[in-house]
């Protein structure tokens, strides 16, 4: 059985690059598996299904304090304090992030609206106090 000129060039450009120990290895794996097999193999991975989102709260504090101007544990910080102050409960507490202040307010008993509510408050607040300054140099 011999090959086209069109079979051998194809057979040229496929195996370009390989030893005769590679090829022969690759013949041998195309005779003893399925077409569909082979097709799998050389398909791209599938990729991962993305992680899941945390949780939407988080993600909504987020969203509102993104304005505040700092690192998320100063904007962490200054929720706590501003939860405390509105609500007249004591919160001793140095959470280490944004889903941590969550976690803790929620444990403290408050809702998530009262989470939410307490962000905006913050941002208006803070805009009342350092907004629309005018600074002199």
């Amino acid at each position: 059985m011999t090959l086209s000129a069109a079979d051998a060039k194809l057979l040229r450009a496929a195996l370009r690059g390989r030893s005769r120990a590679e090829a022969k290895k690759l013949f041998a794996l195309a005779r003893t598996t399925s077409d569909k097999a082979l097709f799998a193999a050389l398909a791209p991975a599938r990729k991962k299904p993305a992680a899941k989102k945390g949780d939407p709260l988080v993600r909504e504090v987020t969203q509102i304090l993104k304005p505040i101007m700092g690192p998320i544990a100063e904007k962490s910080d200054l929720l706590i304090e501003h939860m405390a102050k509105r609500h007249r409960r004591k919160i001793d507490a140095t959470p280490r992030g944004l889903a941590d202040t969550v976690r803790l307010l929620r444990a403290k008993k408050l809702s998530d609206a009262q989470i939410r509510a307490g962000a905006t408050g913050l941002v208006a607040q803070l805009a009342a106090l350092y907004g629309d300054r005018e600074t002199v140099v």
